[in-house]
Formats: C-alpha cells, sequence, structure tokens
C-alpha cells in the first residue's frame, strides 16, 4: 500500500512553522487567484476556509467585514494563529477540524473556501466536497481551486516517465515516492464537483504565470517585467490558454428552488435568477447596478498586469478615493492590494469591496519566502 504524507499534520505542523502570517499576506497573488476568490467570496453569513494554513484569506477577508472562520487540522497552527490574531487587532477565528467531517451544521454556511487541499487525499475529493455540500445552505457558494497539469507539468511528467522506462529497462530498483498530492484538470474537477451535487456555474483553469514561474525552479526569472513570460501570461490569462494555467478552480453552488441572495444575504432568490446570474440574486438586488458584476456575461479579471517584486509599501497618510477622509494606510496590507485608496470604514462596505474586487485589484507578485520580509 502506497504511503500517503498528503494528510499528514506533522508534515503540514512542520511546513507552517516555518513561514508567517506576515510573510504569507505579503507575497499576496504569488498563487494568483484572488480575482475569483475576493469576487466571489459571500458578504452575507458566515464563510468558512477549510484547510486554512495561516489564513491569509481569512486575514484579508476579515479586514473587509466578513464573517469568515479559518479551519485546519493542526492544532498548534490554530492555536497559534488565534494568538497572532489577537496580539495583532484581528477579528478573525481559527478552529481546528477536519474537512471530511466539519463541525458546522446542515445547510449553515454562505461561502466555503478551499485552496488546494483536496488534492491532497489519496482515495480522492469526494468526501471532501460531499461534506462542502452538506454544510453550505441553499444558495451557497464554493470556491475550490487545485493544483492543475499545466503544460509545464505536462513535460516534467513525460521527462519523468521516460526516465523510469530507462531505469526499468536496466533492472535499476525503483524507489517507491510517498504520495503527496494529484494535479486535477479543469475538467476533472468539475466533475468532482457535479458528483457531489453542486452546480459549477464557472470551471477553468487560471495562473500562467505561476508555470513559468515553476519552470524558473520559483523565482521571478521568466516572469519579471517585459519577459516573454510575463507578456505571454499576462496577455493569454482569460482566454482559452488559461486551460493549461497551473491551477483549476470552480466556482459552484448549492442549487435549490429557494437561495440565500449573494448580495443580501436573505432566502428570496429564485432559481431563475441563474439564468442571468453566476450566483443566486434576488429580484430586488437584481435590478441594482452592483448585480451587472455577477451576471453571466461579465468578465472576472485583473485590473492591470502583475507588479513583480514592488517594495513594500510602508504606512503612509491617504486620503479615502470614497469618503473623503484622511487615514493612514495598513503597514501589513500596505494598500490592500488595490490601485484606489480606501480607508478601512469604507473598506467594510460590502457595496465598496465587491466593486474594489470586481474592478481594482491590482496583482503584485512577491516570491513565497520564509520568516519576515
Amino acid at each position: 500500500m502506497k504511503i500517503s504524507i498528503g494528510q499528514d499534520e506533522g508534515v503540514w505542523t512542520s511546513e507552517w512553522d516555518e513561514l508567517t502570517p506576515d510573510s504569507e499576506i505579503r507575497m499576496w497573488d504569488y498563487f494568483g487567484l484572488r480575482q475569483w476568490i475576493s469576487k466571489f467570496t459571500p458578504r452575507y453569513g458566515k464563510t468558512v476556509e477549510a484547510g486554512s494554513g495561516l489564513g491569509r484569506y481569512v486575514l484579508y477577508f476579515s479586514r473587509m467585514g466578513i464573517d469568515i472562520e479559518g479551519v485546519d487540522f493542526s492544532g498548534p497552527v490554530t492555536d497559534g494563529m488565534n494568538k497572532w490574531t489577537s496580539d495583532n487587532g484581528f477579528n478573525a477565528k481559527f478552529v481546528r477540524g477536519n474537512v471530511l467531517n466539519l463541525d458546522y451544521p446542515d445547510n449553515s454556511l454562505s461561502g466555503y473556501i478551499s485552496l488546494g487541499v483536496v488534492e491532497h487525499f489519496i482515495e480522492g475529493p469526494q468526501k471532501a466536497l460531499s461534506e462542502a455540500y452538506r454544510v453550505l445552505k441553499p444558495g451557497g457558494v464554493a470556491v475550490i481551486s487545485t493544483p492543475s497539469r499545466s503544460f509545464y507539468i505536462i513535460y516534467r511528467n513525460l521527462k519523468t516517465s521516460v526516465k523510469n522506462l530507462i531505469k526499468k529497462l536496466i533492472l535499476y530498483r525503483k524507489q517507491e515516492v510517498p504520495f503527496f498530492q494529484y494535479w486535477y484538470r479543469p475538467s476533472e474537477l468539475k466533475n468532482f464537483m457535479k458528483e457531489a451535487g453542486f452546480d459549477v456555474r464557472i470551471g477553468r483553469g487560471a495562473d500562467l504565470q505561476f508555470v513559468f514561474c515553476e519552470m524558473a525552479d520559483f523565482t521571478d526569472k521568466y516572469i519579471h517585467e517585459g519577459s516573454f513570460g510575463y507578456n505571454f501570461s499576462n496577455k493569454h490569462e482569460n482566454g482559452f490558454l488559461s486551460t493549461f494555467g497551473a491551477q483549476s478552480i470552480t466556482i459552484s453552488v448549492k442549487r435549490a428552488p429557494l437561495m440565500s441572495c449573494f448580495l443580501c444575504g436573505e432566502m428570496k432568490a429564485g432559481e431563475e435568477s441563474l439564468d442571468n446570474f453566476v450566483v443566486p440574486v434576488c429580484k430586488e438586488c437584481g435590478e441594482k447596478k452592483i448585480s451587472g458584476y455577477y451576471k453571466k456575461s461579465a468578465i472576472t479579471a485583473y485590473s492591470m498586469p502583475y507588479k513583480i517584486n514592488p517594495p513594500l509599501l510602508h504606512p503612509e497618510e491617504r486620503t479615502c478615493d470614497f469618503c473623503g477622509c484622511g487615514y493612514t494606510s495598513d503597514p501589513l496590507f500596505e494598500d490592500y492590494g488595490f490601485s484606489k485608496k480606501v480607508c478601512p470604514s469604507c473598506l467594510g462596505k460590502s457595496d465598496i469591496n465587491i466593486t474594489l474586487c470586481c474592478e481594482n485589484i491590482k496583482p503584485v507578485w512577491r516570491k513565497r519566502k520564509k520568516g519576515l520580509f
């Protein structure tokens, strides 16, 4: 029987011990899915990030006033994160739990985020996805991503297969490699979501830039501004070539005749709303301008090309573009990753943070680092 370390608590506790919440936040779009995650995370009701680790999205969304909780199976990690959030003034909570058996009632959550988690089960992702479906309320939104077999992974696997064949021909004794993860193509992840009962509203490949990062041994050698990798990935991220990106992502809904409205949280969105919108939207909210971001024809994208390894932004006095009030920029979240200036008060208003997440995300790539910047 093959040894699996994909869900070994000790492996992950050790991994997170070498990183810090500060460095995880400041790498921003090193894993480039923020345009999808921030747009489709519900603003009403409770959301969980299942397999949250150091919880950079839990911390980020808590700044937007979103009711979000991180769940991880490592006790040392959740204990450490709760102490860190308390010491640093965050209104965020981390709980120890198992994504295969979550401690939430049926039909209780508005949102479920899982980023690079379900591919680590050697038996497959089905049980974890079925549990996600159970805890979501009707109309609840699941944002799920996994690594994909990008053109680099396809090349790497082919090269490994050739090496293994040669070793077999020369009777070289093959060493067993412990299982860590699968790579699911967009079509595979979509099928798993459908099997779990979800209505997959968006299923696609993403993050072409990370492919070039992998090719350069996780450096910016091939993605510095002006390079081929940089220009290619920024140009084609929203085109058909994105299917060969480093990640697969799905935006899915727990469909029912009556659902929770994404824009107001009330249980009054009809199933017919999904004919026009990606997420459930009630009739009243469907008449609001902000609902346009969620029409099936709307494009989800960053607002500009990536900034590669920019210097850290230190706190400074600014004027909010929304209310005109003065404020001091955040020492950890810098400009919150947006091209517009926004004060903490305005950031916490759902209409404003939705607009920012749909129109003004400024993607920043900084290499993942151990320890503080």
